[in-house]
């Protein structure tokens, strides 16, 4: 089973979307889409990016992951205006370190980089990087509470102005296990910044051997952009 903070938010790839306290190594594909409706606006916007992820458990407490967003669609349209744009997306890559670990629990920092790969704006190639704490408690043999704590910085580069930006996320949640072959993620997320917003997630996470299966969905009740909902379906293969 999959375990830890739902990976699904607001910006490129994963960033701000906590990261697992204990390494694995794997190797996956997925799917997100979003959904935005601003109806006072007149406008509306749509977008999927393909994914592909991995991670490799350097030893049991050291971990590399990256995330590409290896193809990304995005559709939009307001009262006179349609764009259609298919583009390499974003990609990141880090690495977590686990500090200390107990019967019960463990305490990882973790480390980001947003790489300049996206080509979805015309002169700008996003940059940037993210410092976070994950933690996870085993409080009963099918209950797992976990959380995160992360900070984050990103500009651009190319022709365009560096808009440098950041904020920074918490995260709290439970994954409630009652069969091997399933479970029930619930996050509550909030961050501050440019965008800034508190939202929930759910995931209903299952396992067939190896192969892991997720299913996740979120939708802002408070912040600066209270109209986009987003889905998502992942499946990875354990090693």
């Amino acid at each position: 089973l999959n375990e830890g903070p739902i990976q699904l938010g607001f910006q490129q790839a994963d960033v701000a979307t906590g990261r697992r306290a204990c390494p694995r190594s794997e190797v996956g594909i997925g799917g997100r889409m979003g959904l935005k409706l601003h109806t006072d606006d007149f406008y509306g916007a749509f977008d999927i990016q393909a994914l592909v992820y991995g991670s490799w458990a350097l030893k049991p407490t050291t971990e590399i992951f990256a995330t590409l967003e290896a193809v990304s669609f995005n559709f939009a349209q307001n009262a006179v205006l349609t764009s259609t744009q298919v583009t390499l997306g974003n990609m990141t890559v880090g690495a977590t370190q686990t500090l200390f670990w107990g019967d019960k629990w463990v305490l990882s920092a973790t480390a980001r980089v947003l790489l300049p790969t996206s080509l979805e704006t015309p002169g700008a190639h996003l940059l940037g990087g993210e410092l976070g704490a994950s933690v996870t408690w085993r409080a009963l043999k099918w209950l797992e509470v976990h959380g995160y704590a992360g900070g984050d910085v990103q500009g651009s580069v190319g022709r365009a102005a560096p808009l440098v930006t950041g904020g920074g996320v918490f995260i709290g949640g439970v994954q409630a296990s009652p069969f091997t072959w399933g479970a029930l993620a619930v996050d509550l997320t909030g961050r501050v910044g440019q965008l800034s917003y508190f939202a929930p997630s759910f995931a209903l996470r299952f396992r067939v051997a190896s192969l892991g299966i997720e299913l996740a969905a979120t939708l802002p009740v408070v912040g600066t952009d209270r109209h986009t909902v987003i889905g998502q379906l992942r499946l990875n293969w354990r090693f």
